[in-house]
């Protein structure tokens, strides 16, 4: 059950963030040069994100681990993986704080920086902060998140201070970090620059195990299909009192590549992983229709998650710029939910 932070535990934050701010870091970090704090293992280092170079939007996205580096590989090649900014975006897993304008604020987040004394003027000077998590739309805080955070930002600043004292020199653009890394009980330190533990993001293959499902696939009739298979996001707030936060529902798209029609379509909840149930609804379409000739696909996380099946039964599996019959139909799901 979700437990909202206290207002002292919102000032610990806010009295972090606001220290960071006075070192105005984005004078001398681009938003793609990370900052590591590494307080165990290597698995568990933080990374930092700093926003506002190019002085649009302050903030610092925090990234946990090696899966919220991941996150941020997503974010940052969506292009070359051909996904739409919207699934890169609603597919982060951060903690961030933004310096944004009083209306990108909500009613709460406001009442918070009230109750806390705090009053800001002018633009990119109002201070709040978000959650994000895949099938969840961006949140405000709990109580756990507002803890981390704090963590988080106190051991930035500390790191900050180094880099700046010490004229650390990274080589960024090359895959280096700069890494502040504890000792054992945060009582001693050390930093410099440190490969990033990868530079390109790591999608993973979807693998079915069930050989009996594998064998009876392989015998099914083949038929002339062309389909469009795809995983997108509806981008839109949903709220559920069976969540503590309100959904961002993933689709599931099947359709037919000659026609535009939709084949099958399937509204996920949160926690589903998208691209295994679009590898159960292709394999339901092939015993019910057959082998398909092709299946286009238009990124490469979609593309590795058919893979398999697609080896199996020998299906042309193609990716392609765009999926013209789905994104019609996704364009007029959107429309409806704005």
């Amino acid at each position: 059950m979700r437990k909202e932070a206290s207002l002292e535990q919102w000032r610990v934050l806010y009295e972090a963030a606001t220290r960071i701010k006075e070192l105005k870091p984005w004078e001398k970090f681009w938003d793609m040069d990370l900052i590591g704090v590494r307080n165990g293992s290597e698995e568990d280092t933080v990374f930092y994100s700093i926003l506002g170079r190019g002085g649009e939007c302050y903030g610092i996205a925090v990234y946990e681990g090696y899966e919220g580096l991941n996150s941020f590989l997503m974010l940052t090649m969506q292009q070359s993986m051909n996904l739409t900014s919207e699934y890169a975006m609603f597919n982060q897993r951060n903690l961030t704080c933004y310096w944004g304008n009083r209306e990108e604020l909500t009613d709460k987040q406001r009442k918070i920086i009230k109750d806390l004394g705090y009053t800001y003027r002018g633009k990119n000077q109002w201070l709040y902060f978000l959650s994000f998590e895949p099938g969840y739309y961006p949140f405000n805080m709990d109580e756990e998140e507002v803890l981390r955070m704090s963590g988080y930002l106190q051991d930035l600043e500390l790191a900050l201070r180094y880099y700046n004292e010490a004229n650390v020199q990274v080589d960024f653009e090359n895959g280096k970090m700069f890494l502040f890394s504890f000792g054992k009980g945060k009582k001693t330190w050390n930093f410099g620059e440190e490969p990033l533990p990868f530079t390109a993001f790591r999608f993973g293959n979807l693998i079915i195990t069930d050989e009996e499902l594998l064998s009876n696939m392989v015998k099914v009739p083949r038929c002339d299909a062309v389909l469009e298979a795809d995983v997108s996001v509806l981008g839109a707030s949903v709220a559920d009192k069976k969540y503590d936060r309100p959904a961002n529902p993933a689709l599931t798209l099947l359709g037919d590549a000659e026609t535009g029609t939709i084949l099958k379509f399937e509204m996920l909840e949160p926690d589903d992983n998208p691209v295994a149930v679009l590898a159960e609804v292709l394999v339901g379409f092939i015993f019910q229709h057959g082998i398909p000739k092709e299946i286009r696909v238009s990124n490469v996380i979609v593309e590795a998650g058919l893979e398999q099946i697609c080896d199996v039964c020998e299906i042309k599996l193609r990716r392609v710029k765009r999926l013209q019959g789905l994104e019609h139909f996704m364009g007029s799901m959107q429309r409806f939910n704005r």
